[in-house]
C-alpha cells in the first residue's frame, strides 16, 4: 500500500524560493482568498452517524467544522496557509509566482468566511455588503452574484463571479453553512462543482469528529514538545517495530528550529484506510520560512495508529516501501 506521504510527493508544486516567498506573502495580503474572515466557528451537531473510521471515499475534514469530498486525481493541500486547502491535480506542476497564477495553473480553494448560524437573512447582506465590496476592491472590476438553494439540502448559496475587462479574473461558491465556507477557483469545471456540493458540517457527519481533532491535536503536541516515549506507545505496531525513540530523537535533531515554532493544524485528510494530519510550523517573525511537517495514521482494531512521521530532513515509516522499478 501506498503512504500518502509518498502521495503527496506525486504533486510537483514548482515554487522557487523567492516566488515561494511573493506566494505567501500575496496570499497574507489576501486574507488566502480576498474574503477570509477569521472567526470562531458557534454551532454545534445536527445528529452525526458515521464515523471517519468506517469511510471508502476521500475526504478532507477541517477543524473549522466543514467537510468536502475531494474529487478522483485531486489531493487537498493544507501546508501552505493556516485555514485553508489548496486542491491540485496529481502529477500536474504547479508554478506559481502569484496568488493569480495559482488560480491560472487550475488550483481550487476552500476556506471558512464567518459564522451566520445558517441565517439567510444575514448570508445574503454578508455577501452583498461584505464579499462583493472586498471582491471589486482587489480586482478593480465589477462582481456578479446569484443566490439559490443548494438541490438536495436547500443549503443557501452565492455564486461570485468576479471580471476585469469583462474576463472572469475569481469564482466563488459560497454556502451557508452554521459557519459560511467558500470554494474558490477561476474557470469553472466538474471539480468545482462537486467541491461545492459536498461541502457540510463535519460534526454533523462524523460522530467521533471530536476524537479525531483531539487525536491529531493531541499527537502533534506530543511531536511538538518531543514526547517521543509517548508518540511511540502509542503508533502503530508497524510504526514501532521500524523505528526506535532513539530514531525519532535523532529525526528531530535534524529539525531543531521545528520546536521553537507555533504549530498550526488545519484538519484532516482521510483517504480510505489512511488520515493524514498535516502540521504548519509558523515562524511569527517571519512567515516564508514557515515549516511543515505530516502524522499519518493507519487504522488498527478499530482505532487510528501513527504509521509514518515526516519532518523537513527526514521520514519514518512502518509502512511497505514500493518496489524499486
Amino acid at each position: 500500500m501506498r503512504v500518502i506521504i509518498k502521495i503527496h510527493m506525486r504533486l510537483s508544486i514548482e515554487l522557487n524560493r523567492g516566488s515561494w516567498r511573493w506566494l505567501i506573502a500575496i496570499l497574507l495580503a489576501a486574507g488566502l482568498f480576498f474574503g477570509g474572515y477569521f472567526f470562531s466557528q458557534t454551532a454545534g451537531s445536527l445528529g452525526p452517524s458515521e464515523q471517519t473510521i468506517d469511510q471508502k471515499k476521500n475526504y478532507y475534514i477541517s477543524f473549522d467544522d466543514y467537510y468536502y469530498e475531494v474529487p478522483k486525481q485531486k489531493a487537498a493541500d493544507d501546508k501552505i496557509i493556516p485555514g485553508g486547502q489548496f486542491l491540485y491535480n496529481f502529477g500536474v506542476a504547479i508554478r506559481a509566482d502569484t496568488l493569480d497564477s495559482l488560480y491560472d495553473d487550475g488550483a481550487i480553494a476552500v476556506q471558512k468566511l464567518t459564522p451566520l448560524n445558517s441565517d439567510n437573512q444575514a448570508f445574503e447582506r454578508y455577501i452583498n455588503e461584505t464579499v462583493k465590496p472586498s471582491t471589486e476592491s482587489v480586482f478593480k472590476g465589477t462582481t456578479e452574484i446569484v443566490f439559490s438553494d443548494r438541490e438536495g439540502d436547500k443549503v443557501r448559496a452565492a455564486e461570485v463571479i468576479s471580471k476585469k475587462d469583462g474576463a472572469v479574473i475569481r469564482r466563488q461558491y459560497i454556502l451557508n453553512l452554521p459557519q459560511s465556507v467558500a470554494v474558490v477557483t477561476k474557470d469553472d469545471s466538474e471539480a468545482f462543482r462537486d467541491i461545492g456540493k459536498s461541502v457540510a458540517q463535519a460534526s454533523a457527519k462524523f460522530s467521533d469528529y471530536e476524537k479525531v481533532k483531539l487525536l491529531a491535536l493531541a499527537q502533534s503536541s506530543m511531536l511538538s514538545n518531543r514526547m517521543f516515549g509517548d508518540l511511540y506507545r502509542l503508533a502503530h505496531e508497524d510504526f514501532r517495530g521500524a523505528t526506535s525513540i532513539d530514531a525519532l530523537n535523532r529525526l528531530a535533531d535534524k529539525s531543531k528550529d521545528l520546536f521553537t515554532m507555533e504549530a498550526n493544524i488545519s484538519g484532516v485528510n482521510l483517504t480510505k484506510n489512511e488520515l493524514t494530519v498535516s502540521i504548519i510550523y509558523i515562524d511569527k517573525a517571519k512567515p516564508t520560512s514557515n515549516k511543515a511537517g505530516v502524522l499519518q495514521f493507519w487504522k488498527s482494531a478499530g482505532e487510528w495508529k501513527l504509521i509514518a512521521l515526516q519532518l523537513p530532513n527526514g521520514v519514518i515509516t512502518g509502512a511497505p516501501q514500493e518496489p524499486a522499478k
